[in-house]
């Protein structure tokens, strides 16, 4: 039997891609956006398989309840779940029809990967993470970005008036107006913005300036989870390497991985890179990004980001511990609590600092969680209806059979 629903998408009354009953079938295709490709390396990083551990029927308390982790994935529809401990494979496997070589949307797991990349550009070009973003991006100088650190941006400190709202979108909102920029709606009026004729903003990089403070809102005071920052740091990277997002990422990361397979990244409007969460490659192959910052930077022999880097975005300093305290995801009277969540810095999120255990995390349930303790990685890519993580709780189920899997192994 032909497996038609890997090449059409589903009708549907609602518009775009983000319809519920389109996910699975958008988040395996995103290059019906516009994309750019990144090509991969000449050699590739082999990944070699180790003693077989049954993980679908591996079981975990969960809020007071025996669940099998099998089961777990099913619930927020896993496509892909790969799991690799002191270097070798010990399980991988793939659902409803998706494949070793095929593509998936990292979303905003892409935010680690940007990290990265800003380490190795403070490496080669000594970036000031005390200075503004506006010392470096000279239109962000009338901008709430020119009134905090590069540090405060990094760790999602700037208590922007945006709001991470993915299912309620308010025409005029300062959230709304990013999504359209990002082209995550069909929006023929800016994609027909001349920018030869008019300097209305048309894609993310030109709407940045417009950004504020919240009213009440504090620098430093607690963390609140705002893509818009990410973009910031992406735009930083190319005015200080003086290369577009795509090209050093490839340079200094994909190609330096030795990944199997060529990644894309989607784009926004005015077709720039999203450094926020456009990026897309296979399950493989986001593992060996996860290899390389369980390593410290490291994969095999070679040297990718630098350790100094890598090592610090695990430190979480007493005032980042009060921020992510302060946050909503500490709260366990607030429907984003997650249990463990212990800050957040440079892009990554942060548990059990015991443990050296983070995880970059993307909406519809992308993970690559990391266990420096374990020497283990698990990534895995997913498909739910709901957005966003943090209130789905099939998604609190999985995270929880992670946790304790990587605890167990």
């Amino acid at each position: 039997m032909s497996d038609t629903s890997r090449l059409t998408p589903k009708s549907s009354s609602l518009t775009g891609w983000r319809a519920p009953q389109n996910i699975r079938w958008s988040l395996r295709n995103f290059s019906i956006l516009p994309s750019m490709m990144v090509p991969r390396g000449e050699t590739s990083y082999q990944l070699e398989k180790g003693r077989q551990f049954d993980v679908e029927n591996f079981t975990y308390d969960f809020q007071g309840q025996q669940v099998r982790l099998g089961d777990a994935m099913q619930a927020d529809s896993m496509d892909g779940y790969i799991v690799i401990k002191d270097n070798e494979i010990i399980f991988e496997k793939y659902f409803d029809n998706f494949r070793h070589h095929d593509h998936h949307l990292w979303a905003s797991m892409t935010k680690s990967l940007i990290s990265t990349a800003y380490g190795i550009a403070v490496d080669e070009f000594g970036i000031d993470e005390a200075k503004t973003p506006a010392d470096y991006v000279e239109e962000l100088a009338d901008s709430v970005f020119a009134e905090v650190s590069i540090r405060d941006v990094l760790n999602m400190v700037t208590a922007l008036n945006y709001t991470e709202e993915y299912e309620e979108m308010t025409p005029g909102s300062v959230h709304f107006e990013y999504f359209r920029r990002l082209g995550f709606f069909a929006d023929f009026e800016l994609m027909a913005i001349d920018p030869m004729q008019s300097d209305a903003p048309r894609g993310i990089h030109a709407m940045l300036p417009q950004f504020e403070q919240a009213e009440g809102g504090v620098t430093g005071g607690k963390f609140e989870y705002q893509s818009p920052n990410v973009d910031v740091i992406g735009l930083l990277i190319e005015r200080v390497t003086k290369q577009s997002i795509r090209d050093y990422v490839q340079a200094k990361i994909w190609g330096p991985l030795g990944t199997d397979h060529d990644a894309s990244f989607s784009t926004d409007v005015a077709f720039s890179p999203i450094a926020t969460g456009g990026f897309n490659s296979t399950l493989r192959d986001a593992a060996r990004f996860g290899l390389m910052a369980l390593g410290d930077g490291k994969l095999g022999d070679r040297q990718i980001a630098p350790s100094a880097w890598m090592q610090d975005t695990y430190k979480l300093t007493d005032k980042d511990l009060a921020a992510g305290q302060a946050a909503v995801q500490s709260d366990p009277e607030n429907p984003r609590y997650i249990p463990g969540f212990a800050g957040y810095r440079s892009f990554w999120w942060q548990f059990d600092q015991s443990q050296g255990e983070r995880m970059a995390m993307g909406v519809h349930g992308q993970v690559i969680y990391i266990n420096k303790a374990k020497n283990l990685v698990i990534a895995n890519f997913a498909s739910p209806e709901q957005t966003a993580n943090m209130l789905r709780p099939s998604f609190k189920q999985m995270l929880a059979g992670t946790r304790a899997l990587a605890a167990s192994l």
